[in-house]
């Protein structure tokens, strides 16, 4: 065993059993505390901050009638939970802000708040009625009115892996004056159109006993991969603490840059061979990316990427990882990919563009990645370098699209777009629960604070 793993495993715990993902679409917002002006908090171990920010207009009693009313919605949204168990929704709180005059002559409200939540897997959907009081409030004299309501969100039950996706549906409020104390006026709502109510997502993992992969050292895990006589064993096999992944990408003739949604990488394991190169294995699932670009320098493009596996017409999408370890003390990774790229949701200038639901590129796109200083428990960086002394690593082909287009053949314009060699990537992967420290963060990661 190498220095490097004796040191590592004597400051970092290692999974003794089952490797659970910690998961979730990681474009969640900001803060969880009641204030939408106070500070965040910190999230809980396992968990990530939402927030979101809906209009709606609420029909007052007369003279008043309708008004619009802001609601900001916050939580903490627990990353990954097992099927079977309860996703539990910490800290939810909405904040209403109503416009001067709104109540009237009331000089202190208070009250309660109705809100259902909508959890989606799939296809399947189930409503969450959520109750919350807000607390005797002063109206100030001049300007806006923000009422904070909180509650306890019921606990979500889901028995089938995948993604959960929670979202926030219309508001319904009862006030009357905090003092004294009389029947409560109901004040209906509905949501402005074009939004996006999304308030985050959990992945809900089928729980399973994690076995380290068969295959020998540079040959892909599969079915009936095994080592060989010719190829000895490892010395140890670590099983590893979920990782979480952050990266980038860029399209050399678009002229774009897409930060890709967060994901995840779980069932990790690492194999010590007697000699490098050692082997570290799990498995991912890669949340859609939005993307906007400029067509032809010009035109703006929205739109949605989806990477899946080789294998992903029978339904799959977990794609298996394998990096190849190069080095004991002073570790280089690599690691190859070779995943199919969906467009989806397409706009061209704000019009909708009907690609259809089979817009594939016609071939999978083949990324190699090279990392330096890669720590087997902690992780690292991986990317494509132009100036990498090998091709393979100097960056990426996007193959030409097909099937793309249900009124037209839409495949020439898409691939005439944004087809082509010389394309970036870099992806950044961190132990869950560590701080995202430089050395395993991809450069410009983070998107500019006014648009998180």
């Amino acid at each position: 065993m190498t220095q490097q793993v004796r040191r590592t495993l004597g400051r970092l715990p290692v999974l003794a059993g089952v490797i659970l993902l910690a998961g979730v679409n990681g474009a969640l917002a900001s803060s969880a505390a009641t204030d939408p002006a106070s500070p965040p908090k910190a999230p809980l171990q396992g968990a990530s901050p939402a927030r979101q920010t809906l209009a709606n207009t609420c029909v007052f009693p007369d003279p008043v009638g309708e008004r619009p009313v802001t609601m900001d919605v916050q939580a903490t949204l627990p990353k990954v939970v097992q099927t079977g168990k309860p996703v539990q929704v910490k800290d939810f709180s909405v904040t209403f802000t109503l416009g001067e005059g709104t109540l009237g002559a009331l000089t202190e409200v208070a009250g309660e708040a109705k809100i259902e939540l909508m959890a989606t897997r799939e296809d399947k959907k189930a409503q969450i009625p959520v109750t919350l009081e807000i607390p005797a409030t002063k109206v100030p004299a001049t300007g806006e009115l923000k009422l904070v309501a909180t509650g306890k969100v019921p606990d979500i039950m889901a028995t089938r892996p995948g993604e959960l996706r929670l979202t926030t549906g219309v508001p319904s409020l009862a006030l009357t004056a905090a003092q004294p104390e009389a029947p409560r006026n109901p004040i209906t709502c509905k949501q402005a159109p074009d939004q996006d109510t999304k308030l985050g997502s959990v992945t809900m993992l089928e729980m399973g006993i994690a076995k380290p992969k068969t295959a020998k050292p540079g040959q892909k895990p599969g079915a009936g991969t095994h080592a060989t006589n010719e190829d000895p064993p490892p010395d140890a096999v670590f099983p590893l603490q979920p990782f979480e992944s952050q990266g980038t990408s860029s399209v050399k003739k678009l002229g774009a840059f897409v930060r890709l949604t967060p994901s995840f990488i779980f069932n990790a394991f690492y194999y010590l061979y007697p000699a490098p190169p050692h082997r570290s294995t799990g498995s991912t699932i890669l949340p859609p990316s939005k993307m906007t670009i400029l067509g032809f320098g010009f035109v703006p493009i929205n739109g949605t990427m989806e990477l899946l596996p080789a294998d992903y017409k029978t339904g799959n999408t977990v794609i298996d990882v394998e990096t190849m370890l190069h080095g004991d003390t002073t570790t280089t990774a690599t690691l190859r990919l070779e995943l199919f790229g969906k467009l989806k949701d397409l706009t061209i200038n704000g019009v909708p563009l009907d690609v259809g639901d089979n817009c594939m590129t016609s071939e999978p796109i083949v990324l190699n990645l090279r990392g330096p200083n890669w720590n087997a428990f902690t992780g690292g960086v991986l990317r494509t370098d132009p100036n990498d002394p090998e091709a393979a690593y100097q960056g990426f082909t996007l193959p030409k699209f097909s099937g793309c287009g249900v009124k037209e053949n839409l495949d020439s314009l898409l691939s005439g777009m944004g087809s082509g060699p010389d394309n970036q990537a870099c992806i950044g992967v961190n132990q869950v629960g560590l701080p995202w420290e430089a050395e395993r963060k991809c450069p410009n990661t983070d998107p500019p604070v006014g648009r998180r």
